[in-house]
């Protein structure tokens, strides 16, 4: 049996019920990350496209310039971003 199967072909194959088989491979999963070592990171460490929505946080001072109003209007502008970038088609190259 294959490391890759879903619960549902786990269960075709070894002829069992897939709720049973689910309860199974949830209790391996469990054990798997208990056992894990934590991961640390070290050195120069790269992210990608992190969005981080806080709400006024750090910008106290525009909040008070613009009220509730301004937060929501950054909060639109940034979801018409999003929307935006899901729209265009990828680029070539």
């Amino acid at each position: 049996m294959g490391l890759n199967l879903s619960n549902t072909q786990i269960a075709k194959e070894l002829d069992l019920n897939k709720d049973d088989v689910q309860t199974m491979t949830y209790q391996l999963r469990q054990g798997v990350v208990k056992r894990k070592p934590a991961t640390v990171l070290k050195d120069e460490v790269e992210c990608d496209e992190v969005y981080v929505v806080a709400g006024h946080k750090g910008h106290p001072t525009a909040v008070k310039k613009n009220g509730v109003r301004g937060v929501e209007t950054a909060s639109k502008a940034h979801a018409a971003a999003v929307r935006s970038k899901r729209r265009s088609p990828p680029s070539s190259g």
